[in-house]
């Protein structure tokens, strides 16, 4: 039999673990995106920027300005499309190897997640009946098998599993190392940089999957009583069994931020890291109004998100933000990257004087600074990885 590698050296007790082999397996695929980031990026962008650009141009007298009007004639030339082949295949084999790993250790990670949430300090709430938006039950979000609400098995964590032991295997040390929680430290950074003074006594976290966020906003406020909904039952039940393992309460339940149970004006804070870009326009605006429904006169609004702003890109960041949308099973993160947060928060009922927006570089703990905000883009990264963008607006 292989060895298993010790969770205490990578994760927490209900962490999926990996085999020499299957860990081996892994790391190939990442080492082939980190050649392909390395290597056939600046290729493709040379590409683009020296052969596709002077071609469009040529052909229509206007000098291309959006990623739109290359795409046709990028996605026709072999150089790119060999790009879009090692980009979908290193992710698709690394979601296939942990997905396979996860099968053959289930039933052990099974009694792990009931020890840990036998006698919880937290609760969990599911409502089987609940019905999933198209936006979210009609796709494989990144192309992770079976995405956020399929239930394989009964008291099924599955996906949670999945989403766990992947993105901290994708992204590594990028989001917060094994625990993928540096937009939660990121977004607790804005809200101590910029309301220094905000005490909340209750919080809401919208679209919480499996709680890695939740958990960092909880440490930032150790006193306030914590929520966190997410439409996925079996991220739910691997969050609750991963907050119990970390031994922090927070109170799960299965709800759509759209439209949840809870009473007007009953949170002082509510949050989201990384939702939106996998909620429709129309879902997106129904969730601000939500928000601002929820908040105590005071309360404050915060999410973080994907940082990518159309109109702070080269022609070949739009493309790679748009390649998520048309290839990586991200539909709305194109229109996401064109909407205006400013006014989508004004029109939910919040002033827009109040409202603050701009990017906001990533951190893996906690770090009040407000050097780290920006408005208008930065050097070390306003694409896909290196900052986030930030929304916070203060309930009148």
């Amino acid at each position: 039999m292989q060895k298993q590698l010790n969770h205490a050296h990578f994760g927490h007790p209900v962490m999926p673990q990996a085999t020499h082999d299957e860990q081996a397996m892994e790391d190939h695929f990442l080492a082939m995106r980190a050649w392909t980031n390395r290597n056939v990026d600046p290729l493709d962008r040379r590409l683009l920027d020296e052969v596709i650009v002077p071609e469009v141009e040529a052909a229509t007298s206007k000098k291309p300005t959006s990623s739109a009007h290359v795409r046709k004639s990028l996605e026709a030339h072999p150089l790119h499309q060999y790009w879009l082949t090692l980009s979908l295949h290193y992710q698709d084999r690394i979601w296939r190897s942990i997905d396979g790993s996860i099968a053959r250790q289930y039933e052990e990670l099974a009694e792990k997640v009931e020890q840990q949430t036998s006698a919880p300090i937290g609760s969990l709430t599911l409502d089987p009946d609940l019905e999933i938006p198209r936006y979210i039950g009609e796709f494989d979000h990144h192309r992770m098998p079976g995405s956020y609400t399929i239930d394989t098995a009964e008291n099924d964590f599955r996906a949670g599993a999945l989403y766990d032991r992947f993105s901290s295997t994708y992204l590594r040390n990028m989001n917060g190392g094994w625990k993928n929680d540096g937009r939660g430290h990121t977004l607790a950074s804005h809200m101590k940089d910029f309301y220094p003074d905000f005490e909340p006594k209750r919080i809401l976290d919208l679209g919480c999957s499996i709680g890695q966020s939740t958990v960092a906003i909880a440490s930032a406020y150790p006193d306030a009583e914590i929520h966190a909904i997410d439409l996925g039952a079996p991220m739910l039940r691997y969050g609750h069994a991963r907050a119990e393992a970390m031994g922090v309460p927070i109170h799960f339940s299965q709800q759509n931020a759209e439209c949840t149970n809870f009473e007007d004006a009953s949170f002082d804070l509510v949050t989201s890291s990384a939702m939106f870009h996998e909620t429709s326009a129309k879902g997106m605006r129904a969730i601000m109004r939500e928000c601002h429904r929820l908040l105590r006169p005071g309360g404050i609004m915060c999410h973080v998100e994907v940082p990518p702003r159309h109109e702070h890109l080269s022609l070949w960041d739009q493309m790679r933000c748009d390649f998520e949308s048309h290839y990586n099973n991200e539909p709305f993160m194109t229109s996401l990257a064109r909407t205006d947060w400013v006014e989508v928060a004004e029109k939910a009922g919040f002033e827009r004087e109040n409202v603050l927006v701009g990017y906001r570089k990533g951190v893996p703990e906690l770090k009040v600074d407000r050097a780290d905000f920006f408005t208008e883009g930065h050097p070390e990264g306003r694409t896909l990885l290196g900052s986030w963008y930030a929304c916070s607006a203060q309930k009148a």
